[in-house]
């Protein structure tokens, strides 16, 4: 049998945490038994970004989950040995977990399903967390549904499985787009070190370069980072030899604004570094 040790599930699922009052709060699951008959257990499950204030069904790719449950058992099932289970599909991986915390993969055989927690006396309310303050996007999740589903059995119904026949169920988004390298760069390096002290003093509207293309906004400007940074690699990217001027005219050739930076120096080094990363975008 293959083990998965999937990040979002394999260490964090727990059971029988104490959850004052959640159970009452928390959204409540159709109740499902194996052979079809009726029950009085029911279940209960939901997703909450706001330790249990509000549930949802959709986050965003890193935001903090807790994943809780509770199985309110059978009234004559209190008090009689019995087993937890927690089965999970994550995509198209069906998995259950066993009382070692592993996720192994399932082939929806009752005869191989393990219990994530075997052989306990059955209290009236059985709560489980299965995922802490834990963003599922990172660990695993981008992009795809998480389904939950909980179960018991007991030795008084011998052969019988109750279940919640409905799943604790989350989409996860996708991650959000990396930031690209030249902006990082430009707000590390640039920004306040080149473009600010050094260039927006003649390159701006009404500026000595006030008739160049290359003009940019002033720090009181709102968004000033993102509009300058727009302004530069628009230049390099479309000014013919726009990449050659960024860097020769700084260090005085044929420019009315002199030597700004000196070649060999870390600011000319980054502004380097920042052209070469706007060229391979």
């Amino acid at each position: 049998m293959k083990t998965f040790r999937i990040r979002i599930l394999a260490t964090v699922a727990m059971v029988g945490w104490a959850l004052p009052t959640l159970a009452q709060q928390l959204p409540e699951l159709t109740a499902g038994t194996a052979t079809g008959a009726n029950t009085s257990a029911k279940f209960f499950g939901g997703v909450s970004a706001d330790n249990g204030a509000s549930f949802g069904n959709s986050f965003d790719f890193d935001t903090p989950l807790d994943i809780i449950g509770s199985i309110q058992v059978e009234e004559s099932h209190v008090n009689t040995v019995g087993n937890l289970y927690i089965v999970a599909q994550l995509g198209e991986q069906l998995l259950f977990r066993d009382a070692t915390g592993n996720y192994l993969e399932w082939d929806m055989n009752l005869a191989t399903l393990q219990a994530a927690s075997p052989d306990k006396t059955l209290a009236s309310n059985e709560p489980l967390t299965v995922v802490d303050d834990l963003p599922l996007g990172p660990a695993g999740a981008a992009g795809l549904t998480l389904s939950v589903f909980m179960a018991y059995d007991t030795i008084a119904a011998p052969g019988e499985l109750f279940y919640s026949g409905a799943p604790i169920a989350v989409s996860i988004g996708t991650a959000p787009p990396a930031e690209p390298a030249s902006l990082t760069i430009y707000t590390q390096s640039i920004s306040a070190q080149i473009v600010q002290p050094r260039c927006v003093v003649c390159h701006l509207s009404g500026g000595v370069a006030g008739g160049t293309p290359l003009l940019y906004v002033r720090s009181t400007a709102a968004d000033f980072l993102t509009t300058n940074y727009n302004i530069i690699v628009n230049y390099i990217k479309n000014v013919p030899n726009g990449s050659n001027l960024i860097l020769s005219k700084p260090q005085g050739q044929a420019h009315s604004g002199g030597v700004q930076l000196q070649s060999g120096s870390t600011d000319f080094q980054n502004l380097s570094d920042f052209v070469n990363a706007v060229l391979a975008e």
